[in-house]
């Protein structure tokens, strides 16, 4: 009995060791679907093997098969927490996820855990500890620069530019070597409003990418221009036209969207759904209001499909819903605005942007009462909301309550009063309410606030913006001693080289010390005309300039060289020829035989030309025939001047018979 049980288990072994020879063969080759029959072949022969199970485990998450995998790994105990929870992150199921993870054994790698854990949080939108988990891992493992652009993702992600800028000041090194860095850093810039810099950043990305796609490919460099419509540049396409539509470049932006919109058929992979759906929603905004309204609503209703619920950043899901809500109150749709706001009230409880977008329904329904309550509640509520504190001053601005105005913009934390932005507009409604002494205060504020702060470089460049608002208004109020303080702050701490701020100091000096005034007025450098000679300069014609002609002229030219130029520029003008065109006809028409001329009087007013007759009026009295028998009061009104006729010309007539002539009479019979 024991020689069948040997040869039994032999061919069992022999069975399992091809089948596990053909898994690792496809393996190898990447035929996961050919690879799982035989996983499952396998781990039927050796229940008890491990290393079949994790092949089986393995072949249906490169399938993407999560449900699938989900009950194998249900099945298989504790061994497999780690792919379980793998498995629920896949399926959205978060915080699910959390909880299995905390089951894995200590054993575990560590770092693998906190990985996952990182990228669970980002899905569930906890950016801060997600990034804070991403920076303590790439301190550990500083090769490593996937990390380095989790962390910068999450920073953005959540609102934190200036701590994603500040982690990569001391790293630039490796933006040379990785394009997800150059992009993360362009999508900080762009938060930051430094869009010249996030315009260079993308473009650097861009050759980055494009030179690891040549190198992927096998691909000459002649041939880059094969690869512009590459899956991998879509995201950097649609942030570069993010930039040009905030510069004001709407034609070049919408080149851009439509590059990745309208990408060729047939093309080996898709663009990432997350990138069209931002794309949409960007060409959705760049239109003007009013315009393309059923085309936007198309667009808008694939940004916010459900699919992207959870692929989608916080930020991006509330920007395409409010867009989708205000592209609603343009349709007058009034009731699917409220439903789409309902949803994203209950997704995002507490939300700044879902007060403003009720108000602005409220307010496109001309129930400004109404509006003012929504923003009001909300902020006795959340009293440090910036955005709604901002959008309650406007909704005041625009009812003419300046001073209400003022009062909600005061409110504001003193960094955000001291912003180029909010501090003009504080400066305007005062100078409006006739109150110049309190613009003058609340610019010493802010020059204040920013002069006790450690200014980094882009402190730096606003410090520069508030310090131009402030020598705008000390000019116009005709304040010389607040002038000069402006100037001379801006040429300590600014541009000592500014040559108008220098002449704008010593014009404010002027007035109040002249001694000081002469003193800067020294550091003035004149330009030197000793180059010229004055006899020529006396002999030479004076050049003629036509209207609109500023050209700037190279230092050091001769007045010979002008005076040529002059003369050449006059015999230019002189043998200068009118283009003959030929005229063009009305269809059918020859002109050899035109026939007779239009009428002069066609372009006038009928009323205006010879030939009308006008009508008769009721309004004249002489004209009014009246009833039948009436007759005029006039009595030449109807008839010509002299003798009548009438009785003459009924004489001549014997074409008719007399009267009762030809008639019968009637009598009894």
């Amino acid at each position: 009995m024991a020689a069948p049980a040997a040869e039994e288990d032999a061919a069992v072994a022999e069975e399992f060791e091809a089948a596990m020879l053909g898994t690792k063969r496809y393996f190898d080759d990447e035929e996961f679907e050919k690879a799982l029959p035989l996983c499952v072949k396998a781990a039927e022969l050796r229940p008890d093997e491990d290393i079949a199970r994790r092949c089986r485990v393995f072949a249906l998450l490169s399938l993407s098969r999560w449900t699938d995998a989900l009950q194998v790994c249900d099945k298989l105990g504790e061994d497999f927490a780690f792919e379980r929870a793998y498995c629920l992150y896949r399926l959205n199921r978060f915080q699910e996820a959390l909880d299995a993870l905390s089951s894995v054994a200590e054993e575990e790698d560590a770092a693998k855990r906190a990985r996952l854990e990182a990228q669970v949080r980002y899905r569930m939108g906890d950016y801060k500890t997600c990034a804070d988990m991403y920076e303590s891992l790439h301190s550990e493992d500083p090769d490593d620069s996937g990390l380095l652009v989790n962390a910068l993702a999450s920073r953005v992600s959540g609102g934190e530019p200036r701590q994603a800028l500040g982690m990569m000041r001391n790293l630039e090194d490796l933006l040379e070597s990785s394009y997800e860095l150059c992009f993360n850093l362009a999508c900080a810039l762009i938060d930051e409003g430094k869009l010249a810099e996030a315009q260079a950043r993308l473009e650097e990305a861009k050759q980055i990418c494009m030179a690891e796609l040549l190198q992927a490919e096998e691909l000459a460099e002649e041939d880059a221009s094969l690869l512009e419509d590459h899956e991998e540049l879509a995201a950097i396409h649609v942030q570069r036209g993010c930039v040009l539509q905030r510069r004001g470049a709407l034609e070049e932006a919408h080149e851009l969207y439509n590059k990745v919109l309208k990408r060729k058929t047939g093309q080996s992979q898709e663009v990432d759904i997350t990138v069209l759906a931002v794309a949409c929603n960007n060409v959705v905004a760049l239109r003007s209001e009013g315009r393309s309204l059923f085309d936007s609503l198309k667009r808008i209703n694939v940004a916010t499909k459900e699919s992207l619920e959870h692929k989608l950043t916080r930020k991006q899901t509330i920007e395409i819903t409010i867009n989708k809500c205000l592209l609603l109150l343009q349709a007058h749709k009034m009731e699917e605005a409220r439903r789409e706001l309902q949803r994203l009230r209950d997704a995002f409880p507490g939300h700044p942007r879902v007060a403003i977008t009720q108000a602005a329904m409220a307010y496109s329904e001309k129930n400004q009462k109404k509006c003012e309550e929504v923003l009001s509640s909300y902020l006795e509520e959340h009293p440090d909301s910036e955005e709604v504190l901002l959008a309650l001053a406007q909704l005041h601005a625009r009812q003419g309550r300046l001073e209400q105005a003022v009062k909600a913009l005061e409110k504001l934390p003193v960094e955000s009063r001291a912003e180029p932005g909010t501090l003009a507009a504080v400066v305007a409604f005062h100078q409006r309410m006739k109150s110049p002494e309190k613009a003058v205060t609340c610019l010493k504020d802010a020059i204040g606030y920013w002069l006790g702060k450690e200014c980094s470089e882009a402190d730096e460049e606003t410090f520069a913006a508030v310090l131009k608002i402030a020598a705008q208004v000390a000019t116009q109020l005709k304040d010389q001693a607040f002038a000069a303080e402006v100037f001379q702050l801006h040429l300590e701490k600014v541009d000592g080289s500014d040559v108008s701020a220098l002449c704008g100091l010593v014009q404010a000096l002027a007035s109040t010390n002249v001694e000081r005034a002469e003193e800067y007025a020294h550091r003035l450098q004149v330009p030197s005309y000793a180059h010229l000679d004055p006899e020529e300069l006396e002999k030479a014609p004076i050049p003629k300039v036509r209207p609109g002609q500023n050209k700037k002229r190279p230092e050091g030219s001769a007045a010979e060289g002008d005076a040529a130029e002059v003369k050449a520029t006059e015999e230019k003008v002189k043998t200068k020829r009118r283009r003959n065109r030929k005229p063009r006809y009305p269809k059918a028409f020859d002109p050899e035989n035109p026939g007779p001329p239009p009428d002069p009087e066609r372009w006038l007013p009928k009323r205006e030309r010879a030939e009308f007759k006008k009508k008769m009026s009721k309004r004249n009295k002489n004209l009014l025939r009246g009833p039948q028998g009436a007759i005029s009061t006039d009595d030449t009104a109807f008839r010509k001047q002299g003798p009548s006729t009438a009785q003459v010309e009924a004489a001549k007539d014997t074409s008719r018979p007399a009267r009762g002539q030809g008639r019968k009479t009637k009598g009894k019979k």
